[in-house]
């Protein structure tokens, strides 16, 4: 998870990251658990906003996780429409008209 996120954060054109999982076979808090050690690990790199849904296997538990972690960098969301809304938006924060 931390490699990946790395790759994709480091990217200057990336504005912010939307994380969509339906767990079937990856319980949703296994990921959850690897998103916020993976903020852990790459600290100060880590500086895009990431919109999280989870819906599926454990997914209560994936949004306590997050819920707990309270890492700034992190939006959750419960409707695929909902978090690609966050997305966007937290894209277009800061930019120029």
């Amino acid at each position: 998870m931390a490699d990946g996120l790395d790759v994709i954060l480091s990217d200057p054109s990336v504005r912010s990251v939307f994380v969509n999982v339906f767990g079937g076979i990856t319980a949703c808090d296994a990921v959850a658990n690897g998103i916020v050690q993976a903020l852990g690990l790459l600290g100060d790199r880590a500086d895009k906003p990431l919109v999280v849904r989870l819906d599926g296997n454990n997914a209560e538990a994936g949004h306590r996780i997050l819920d707990e972690a309270r890492h700034p960098l992190i939006t959750v969301a419960h409707t695929m429409d909902d978090a690609a809304g966050w997305a966007a938006a937290l894209a277009g924060a800061g930019q120029e008209s």
